[in-house]
């Protein structure tokens, strides 16, 4: 061909390329596939190559690779410890026009490593520099005889890369107002978010409102919040509390595997430590072992993102995490900096809402304790003065009485009674206040010993002996103990079975008191069932109040049935009755194995 038709045909692929719409950046990939594909055609060169250099200018990473036959290079990435001549060449910004790469000095380090593997025996290699910083490398590659490179060729070349530098400077631009406008999304929506977590008056709405806002300000497939809970077994397992998914996924929060996943059994205690430690979790999707896939959305997910939420400061209450399921989405560190800012948003609420219930607790109890003290000081007041009026009529009417011997035993008889009731009534007050001010005690306890006690105790009551006590112990093992606290727990009973025998039937031949007691390593389960005068529905309600009686028929303080109660509470254990008029009555009692 003429000189000056290869001329003419340089002159027309170059005025087509400024013309082409692609080289407005559309789509940057295409328009520099389409700069390279014409400048192999033109220059019948087997490929040329279109390397990216990283920010520390160490590496050269391959994003364009085009080529007339099948060649394929052998290297995607090259670093400047395998080509420190090569490198210094680029930033010297020289062009390198080699005839014969074998025969040129320059470039003895590429020969094992590209050009053998290549079959590349001539290039010319261009250095692309922006606002005096280098950014690219274009290379193009002879294959076969070594080839004499022409002077309108290396010119054609310095074209070509003038027009990629351009592509360069529009498509850095380009990203850069893409950040720009997704770090304005993602500031508006962390805004509306805390906005959302603060005026919201139900915090949970505030939370759904927030999953959505920050999945579609960061233009993720899914958004989750997991909470931190101790399962039956007191192991830290966490739950899905709230979730949004972009269309067309779908939500996990219904499914039952979410409500408990156990970070033990999962494998992913490494992740609970890594988050608990304050660190996040980011990942891509290819990268994860098959445990960490059980976090992610049904396999689905190709990266995510997890930051821990912390109430009072160093408690790890739970996680925020986000997950990209239509690409490998590269977590920038605004993204990140922004969520974590949110989290510790929602954990400075969620303690808050912590201090605000605990003064709430607090506020409710001080109120319950002020009206119990209340009615405490006017009950005792009466229930103290009474035996003690009642001895001193007593005293007086010995005094002044000067029959038989008969009426003076009655008379010590009646006082007896008095004192014995002053007596329980005020062990019963002392009960009161060491449940409420002592330590919870954990030592071994002796079901039967402490029955026999109560036994012995009790066995001054008139009714004592028309009440035949029962009691069956069943252990796990034989080896298996109990332990708790031995005084709070004979206060239990004592008080259960001084009521059995007091409400007795007395219209009943067989007066019965059955303690049934299971015992494991985790807990003891009590029955105390007696079938004597039993409770009225209208009283349920009411019989663990401070002072209530539901029978004024029989002498009482109204306390027992509070000090077992309260006296259960402490020991964190539940307490249910069940009792029909006539019938009987069943207290069911589980107490914590304290062991």
């Amino acid at each position: 061909m003429p000189d000056s038709s290869i001329h003419i045909d340089y002159f027309e692929a170059l005025a087509k390329l400024t013309r082409s719409q692609k080289a407005e950046l559309k789509d940057f990939s295409e328009a520099v596939e389409e700069v390279i594909q014409t400048a192999i055609n033109i220059l019948k060169v087997a490929s040329i190559n279109l390397w990216l250099v990283d920010k520390e200018q160490n590496k050269i990473k391959c994003v364009a690779h085009s080529q007339q036959d099948k060649t394929i290079a052998s290297n995607n990435n090259l670093d400047n410890e395998i080509m420190p001549m090569y490198f210094q060449t680029m930033k010297e910004g020289e062009l390198i026009v080699s005839d014969d790469v074998y025969k040129d000095g320059r470039l003895n380090e590429l020969r094992e490593v590209y050009f053998q593997p290549n079959s590349i025996t001539s290039i010319i290699d261009m250095p692309i520099y922006i606002e005096g910083e280098l950014k690219a490398i274009l290379c193009g590659n002879h294959t076969g005889k070594p080839r004499k490179w022409q002077i309108r060729e290396q010119q054609f070349m310095l074209a070509i890369g003038n027009i990629i530098a351009l592509l360069l400077e529009i498509w850095e631009h380009k990203q850069t107002e893409q950040r720009l406008i997704h770090n304005d999304n993602l500031l508006r929506g962390i805004n509306s978010c805390i906005f959302q977590l603060f005026t919201n008056p139900d915090f949970e709405d505030g939370l759904d409102t927030t999953v959505s806002t920050i999945g579609k300000a960061t233009k993720t497939d899914r958004v989750f919040i997991f909470q931190n809970f101790l399962n039956d077994n007191k192991e830290q397992c966490c739950k899905i509390i709230h979730e949004w998914t972009s269309q067309p996924q779908y939500k996990q929060i219904h499914k039952s595997e979410w409500k408990n996943v156990n970070y033990r059994i999962t494998g992913l205690e490494r992740w609970k430590n890594q988050l608990e430690e304050g660190k996040g979790i980011k990942n891509i999707a290819d990268k994860l072992t098959p445990l960490d896939e059980y976090f992610l959305w049904s396999k689905h997910a190709k990266s995510t993102l997890i930051v821990p939420i912390f109430i009072n400061e160093k408690e790890f209450w739970g996680f925020i995490g986000l997950e990209d399921c239509s690409g490998k989405h590269i977590w920038t560190l605004t993204e990140e900096s922004f969520i974590f800012n949110l989290a510790i948003t929602i954990g400075g609420i969620l303690t808050t809402q912590h201090v605000e219930n605990l003064l709430k607790e607090k506020n409710e109890q001080l109120k319950k304790t002020n009206d119990e003290l209340d009615q405490f000081v006017y009950s005792v007041s009466h229930d103290l003065r009474a035996p003690l009026t009642s001895v001193m009529g007593l005293l007086h009417l010995l005094k002044t009485d000067i029959a038989s011997v008969a009426n003076t035993q009655m008379y010590l008889q009646l006082i007896s009674k008095s004192i014995t009731r002053l007596d329980n009534y005020i062990r019963e007050v002392l009960s009161i206040s060491r449940n409420s001010r002592t330590r919870v005690e954990r030592e071994e306890i002796d079901f039967e010993e402490i029955i026999e006690e109560i036994k012995e105790d009790l066995a001054y009551l008139d009714e004592f002996k028309e009440v035949r006590i029962e009691l069956d112990i069943n252990l796990q093992t034989k080896e298996t103990t109990f332990k708790n606290d031995k005084i709070r727990i004979k206060a239990i009973f004592d008080n259960l079975i001084s009521n059995a025998i007091r409400y007795h039937n007395p219209y009943q031949e067989d007066n019965f008191v059955k303690i049934t007691i299971h015992i494991n390593e985790e807990k003891a389960e009590i029955t105390v069932q007696d079938n004597g005068l039993g409770i009225s529905k209208k009283h349920i309600g009411h019989i663990f109040d401070m002072f209530y009686r539901a029978n004024d028929q029989k002498m009482g303080s109204g306390l027992g049935l509070y000090i077992v109660k309260e006296t259960i509470l402490k020991l964190k254990g539940t307490m249910e009755i069940d009792s029909i008029p006539n019938v009987g009555t069943t207290f069911t009692i589980v107490l914590p194995n304290r062991k």
